[in-house]
């Protein structure tokens, strides 16, 4: 990924996603904390989110969040939506964790400490879609639902598109126990690779899970770009496994700039 510093904030970028001229994403870093209902400095997570809209050069107003619920539903956004979850998860889009906007200069928020956050955006018929693949979320088809959610909403061609996965916890160090395995090999009909038995640990290979349902939905293999950084490992995020249930969180925000000419 891509590291840039503003001053008092350094953001990430894919570099996929980045050829995508009306896109504009970013993925954030410790310390700022981007959740306001939880974690060091929660007080200041919207003061933070303006603060990246600003960099981004999107408006704040529209900024829109799911509530994250641990699932696998994905809406379309409708007008009534935008703004919702701009504060904090009170008043986010109820009952999802994924979102989808054709919408110029609606930015979007999602949140992680681990979990994987899935973008997917189409090029030529500008439009994109974010959720949150917590294992529950994957093992229900968090990023495959997202995909076809696109499809039909936007009428996208997987094809065409383009998705990236968020720094989030690794196969290096997402230890599960056998309950979660167990509920996967029901669900998922590439299981068996994305489990490794290490030392006597069972360890949960989101990124391969994820980047799979992508294939599996449509999307081009060599279209897909994974960060490869674990949250767990890595200390300019966020982590629940690392650091507690009390953590801060780590966001990704994405939005369109507007129409291309």
């Amino acid at each position: 990924m891509i590291e840039r510093s503003h001053g008092d904030v350094t953001l990430l970028s894919f570099e996929s996603l980045e050829a995508v001229p009306w896109l504009v994403h970013a993925v954030t870093t410790r310390p700022q904390n981007y959740a306001p209902h939880q974690g060091t400095g929660c007080e200041e997570a919207v003061h933070w989110r303006r603060r990246v809209c600003d960099i981004l050069g999107m408006p704040f107003e529209s900024l829109t969040s799911p509530e994250q619920v641990h699932g696998a539903d994905v809406l379309t956004l409708e007008r009534d939506d935008i703004g919702h979850g701009r504060d904090g998860r009170q008043d986010a889009v109820r009952f999802v964790d994924g979102l989808i906007t054709d919408k110029p200069n609606v930015p979007l928020i999602i949140l992680s400490a681990d979990c994987p956050l899935v973008v997917v955006c189409d090029p030529d018929r500008p439009s994109v879609g974010v959720v949150h693949a917590s294992w529950r979320g994957t093992v229900a088809g968090a990023a495959q639902n997202l995909v076809r959610q696109m499809l039909q909403s936007c009428g996208s061609d997987p094809a065409r598109m383009r998705a990236a996965i968020s720094p989030s916890a690794g196969p290096c160090c997402y230890e599960v126990g056998p309950h979660v395995r167990r509920i996967a090999r029901t669900r998922l009909a590439d299981a068996r690779e994305c489990f490794v038995e290490e030392g006597g640990r069972v360890l949960f290979d989101l990124w391969t899970a994820n980047r799979n349902q992508l294939v599996a939905a449509g999307v081009p293999r060599d279209a897909i770009e994974v960060a490869r950084l674990c949250s767990i490992c890595d200390r300019r995020f966020w982590s629940h496994r690392r650091d507690g249930a009390q953590t801060g969180r780590t966001a990704l925000f994405v939005g369109l700039r507007g129409r291309p000419t």
